[in-house]
């Protein structure tokens, strides 16, 4: 689901000299449009086929948008960034993410589809855009692991990255993050990764790897990321449970909708406006999006 606010400046020039030497005066005008992914599903958590303008109300800091666009992004190619978490804190588990993430991603993964693999610990230790899903083992093959833990400059860098920049064809931006949620050495903090998730317009993704009866620190963490987003947070113990995970969020990032309107006239100086996007029908039926939207880039 991607979603952004985009100020595009569209300048038109016209410039005719006469006999008189007179020319026409310079004309500018301004548009502006806000862009949101949306995921809805129904009581069971599966995607919903079919979404239509009135199966939702789009609020803005708590007042109704009477006028928007909704249109359906299952066929947008997807542009998807893969980090993998190598500190000391996920050695363990490792090998069991780096064996289920090969195979899934060579089922999920089309020809039109761009994928970027990052591998971190105090730094971005290994970076890498793969056109085939074939080089995934080989980019994989052996990465530095064990140190610190520099999640949030990790998650803050990657959305910087030219594959999610530009708009020349519409896509599906997204983050799948491997990692414990623990952080000791980021020079960011977790707002300010969130922050550049949101500006960017990249829902992320996020799978732990431990007994999910058990709650760590870094699952909260986890949590706030993917909910500010539009994503999903995933706490697995087993591969096959990774594997299901990693289905659940190809099929989310393949049947998303695209929601557009242009946002109120008196925009003033608030930097970040909220957002809720609310089912009109009550049976249980849930529709997520990111948090918000910055008016200024």
């Amino acid at each position: 689901m991607r979603h952004k606010i985009g100020f595009l400046g569209l300048l038109l020039a016209l410039a005719v000299t006469g006999l008189h030497g007179e020319s026409t005066p310079l004309i500018r005008k301004r548009v502006s449009e806000v862009q949101f992914t949306l995921v809805a599903t129904d009581p069971n958590g599966r995607p919903l086929p079919r979404l239509s303008p009135a199966d939702i109300t789009v609020l803005e800091d708590g007042r109704p948008i009477p006028h928007f666009e909704l249109r359906s992004g299952a066929d947008l190619p997807l542009r998807v960034g893969v980090v993998l978490d190598l500190s000391d804190s996920t050695r363990r588990s490792w090998a069991a993410v780096r064996g289920a993430l090969i195979q899934s991603l060579e089922q999920i993964l089309r020809p039109k589809d761009e994928l970027l693999v990052l591998a971190f610990n105090s730094r971005i230790e290994m970076e890498q855009t793969i056109s085939d899903p074939a080089q995934l083992e080989t980019a994989l093959e052996h990465p530095e692991s064990g140190g610190l833990t520099a999640l949030y400059d990790t998650i803050y860098q990657t959305c910087n990255q030219a594959i999610f920049a530009g708009d020349q064809e519409p896509h599906r931006s997204a983050l799948i993050v491997f990692s414990d949620g623990e952080d000791d050495i980021s020079l960011h903090g977790l707002n300010e990764a969130i922050a550049n998730a949101e500006l960017s317009g990249i829902s992320t993704y996020t799978v732990s790897t431990h007994n999910p009866k058990l709650q760590t620190r870094g699952d909260g963490v986890l949590q706030e990321i993917a909910e500010a987003t539009g994503g999903r947070a995933f706490v697995v113990k087993n591969v096959a449970q990774l594997q299901e995970a990693l289905a659940a969020i190809d099929q989310e990032l393949r049947s998303s909708y695209l929601l557009y309107y242009r946002p109120p006239e008196e925009i003033g100086s608030r930097a970040f406006r909220r957002v809720h996007v609310v089912p009109t029908q009550r049976d249980g039926s849930q529709v997520r999006s990111r948090a918000g939207y910055f008016t200024t880039p």
